[in-house]
This record gives structure tokens, C-alpha cells and sequence, in this order.
């Protein structure tokens, strides 16, 4: 599964302007200056269908020596994937929800010395759905949908910030720990969203949105399909790991992430040795003891907590099929003494993600 610790970060920093729809407001300022079952068994002889209670009543595999657990592909592996992320976010008055859908073909090229892969990305189909504030007009709710299968949606212009990375490939370095580090070759897509005015828009402003358009449409949607890895994949006896992560928020207090994983028994299913990791997420939030006298901060609420499992071939690394469930929730007041100005932060955000490989 992904790492928590990349979708926490990822929503506390979130705004009620979807993270697509900035992107389309961003692009358009410029040019005016359920559990998942994975597909990968659908024909009447092919292999039974992926799901997690097929799985944990499928023959276990008491003899297999597990020493390392790492993403390991080989070159010229090809898969392909579906990501399905729903977004609730609800603050004062407002909400935004959102669904996004992305599929995409992934190839091995190579795989380096230190064990991390290189490998090209194509996003076949998309799908979005929005629904929230104006961020243009107070008070108004703006919907947005999307689907890469419409002939109408693809010669929208309006969409052409979809449609411009549908069937564009970009190469990506993922470690062998499952972390993307790495996406190149986006100039192509930026300069199809652009268009005539491509040499027109200051540099700056372009690497603007090449960085919005590689973190939204290709490394956070890939982040979530991998496995967060034990540290150098060492595996304890007891087959479970930690990951911490301190997160400033707001500038104030820090949240201490803390996710647990833990790998049940190795079973034997479709061919394959997999195992299903379960995750806990637990988080602990702190206020600095010295702000500055002029600042009066209070916490009434914080809460962050999420569960997952993933469905994990323990030869490859790959994940089959993943569902997350995230639940943040804070509440917040903070006032200058100096001035007397006054911020409230009262937001909760709910956020399912789905991951299955269709082949």
C-alpha cells in the first residue's frame, strides 16, 4: 500500500479548491493572462478473482523463507492499474467532494545498482468527479466531471488539462522501497496544455505547473499503489515495522505519524506467494512550549487515524490489490495579541483510496 505518512501531508495541505481544479484554474490563469476487486481474472478460464476473503482461505505456504521485503520487478515486466481516490472535506460551512479515478500502464526499463527501478508510465483513462466551492465567487458551488472515454470531454478544450496527459508517457525512478522519486519527461504535456502561448508564459510560472501536474496527476496517484517497505526491507521475526513521520501543520504545532504494518501468513494464490499487510495509523499532536508572547493558541480537536491492508506478492514487492481509510479531523483557533486579527481552523476530512492491478 502507499505510505500514510505521503497522504497525510498531502491533506493537511489541502484547500477547498479540489487539487485537479487547481490545476485547471491555474492552466486557465496562465492562457488568459467499494472494496476493490482486481481485474486481473475475468474470463471464465482465467484465474480466480483477487479479494481479501478469497485470499485469507487460500492454502498458506508454511515453508518459505522470507528474509527481505522490497519492490523487485524485473525488466520488461508490464502491469497495469487502477487508483480510485475519494476526498470529504468539510470546513466551516463549505465541503468539497471528490472523486478521481486514473488508469495506467507501467513498463520495467531497468533496474539500477542500488536496487531502484526505472520504468515508463502512460495514464490510460481518467475519471473525475467535483463537486465544492467557488473559489472565484464566494457562496457559489461549481461541479466538475470528466471522463477520458467521451469523445465530447476529449475535444473539450475546457478539459485540456486532462487531456493532454491521456496516453502521454513519462518516465519514472522508484526505490526499491517503494518510493517515487523521480518523474521526468513532462515538457511535452506542458507544452500541449499551453498550446500557441507556450513560449509566451514566463518560465517560472511554467515550472509552476509542471510541478502541480507531475505531483497530482502522476507521482501521488503512483505513490498509492506501493508498498511502504521495512527500513532496507529487513524483515523482524514478527513481520511488522514502523514508520514515523513529524509533520509541521499550520506553522504552529507538529503531528507525529506513526503507522504500523504488520504481514500475516504467506498463502499460495493464482500462482503466486502474496500476503496481506494490515496498517494502523496513530498520530500524536504537540504545541510548542515557547511561542512567541503576542501569539494565544488553542486546540480543541485533533484527531488523525486511518487503517489499510494491501494484498502483497512477497516475491516482487507488487501490490495487488490495496484499500486505505483516512479520518483527519482539527479544530483550531489562533490570535495575534498585537493586532487582535483571529484565525479559526475547523476542517474534517475522510479519504478512501482503492488500488487494484487489472493485469
Amino acid at each position: 500500500m502507499d505510505s500514510f505518512r505521503t497522504l497525510q501531508m498531502e491533506l493537511i495541505n489541502a484547500r477547498f479548491r479540489g487539487s485537479l481544479l487547481l490545476c485547471g484554474l491555474m492552466l486557465y490563469a496562465l492562457l488568459s493572462c467499494n472494496e476493490e476487486k482486481s481485474s486481473l481474472s475475468s474470463k471464465a478460464n482465467a484465474p480466480a478473482a483477487w479479494t481479501f476473503e478469497a485470499v485469507e482461505k487460500s492454502p498458506t505456504v508454511k515453508d518459505h523463507s522470507l528474509k527481505g521485503f522490497v519492490y523487485a520487478p524485473k525488466v520488461g515486466d508490464t502491469s497495469q492499474y487502477t487508483v480510485t481516490q475519494i476526498n470529504i472535506v468539510k470546513r466551516g460551512g463549505m465541503s468539497l467532494e471528490q472523486e478521481i479515478t486514473q488508469t495506467y500502464t507501467k513498463i520495467i526499463k531497468k533496474v539500477n545498482a542500488d536496487g531502484s527501478i526505472e520504468m515508463n508510465i502512460r495514464i490510460d483513462t481518467m475519471i473525475v468527479n467535483e463537486k465544492g466551492p467557488n473559489p472565484q465567487k464566494v457562496g457559489e458551488t461549481i461541479t466538475l466531471t470528466y471522463n477520458s472515454g467521451k469523445p465530447s470531454d476529449r475535444k473539450n478544450k475546457d478539459f485540456v488539462q486532462y487531456n493532454s496527459v491521456i496516453g502521454a508517457e513519462v518516465t519514472a525512478n522508484v526505490s526499491k522501497l517503494g518510493k517515487v522519486e523521480e518523474v521526468l519527461g513532462l515538457n511535452a504535456i506542458i507544452n500541449q496544455m499551453l498550446g500557441a502561448r507556450k513560449d509566451s508564459i514566463p518560465d517560472k510560472m511554467k515550472e509552476q505547473l509542471m510541478q502541480q501536474v507531475k505531483a497530482q496527476f502522476f507521482q501521488l496517484p503512483m505513490q498509492q499503489e506501493y508498498q511502504t517497505f521495512p527500513d532496507k526491507g529487513d524483515l523482524n521475526e514478527g513481520r511488522t515495522w514502523t514508520k514515523v513521520d513529524v509533520i509541521p501543520v499550520s506553522g504552529i504545532m507538529t503531528v507525529t505519524n506513526s503507522v504500523t504494518y504488520t504481514m500475516g501468513p504467506i498463502h499460495e494464490f493464482n500462482g503466486r506467494k502474496v500476503a496481506i499487510v494490515k496498517a494502523v495509523l496513530t498520530a500524536k499532536t504537540e504545541i510548542p512550549k515557547d511561542l512567541p508572547k503576542f501569539i494565544e493558541f488553542s486546540l480543541n480537536k485533533s484527531k488523525f487515524e486511518g487503517t489499510g491492508s494491501s494484498i502483497v506478492d512477497v516475491v516482487t514487492g507488487e501490490t495487488i490489490l490495496k484499500k486505505n481509510d483516512v479520518l483527519t479531523e482539527m479544530d483550531a483557533k489562533i490570535k495575534d495579541l498585537r493586532n487582535g486579527e483571529k484565525q479559526e481552523v475547523k476542517q474534517q476530512i475522510k479519504t478512501n483510496v482503492s488500488v487494484a492491478m487489472l493485469r
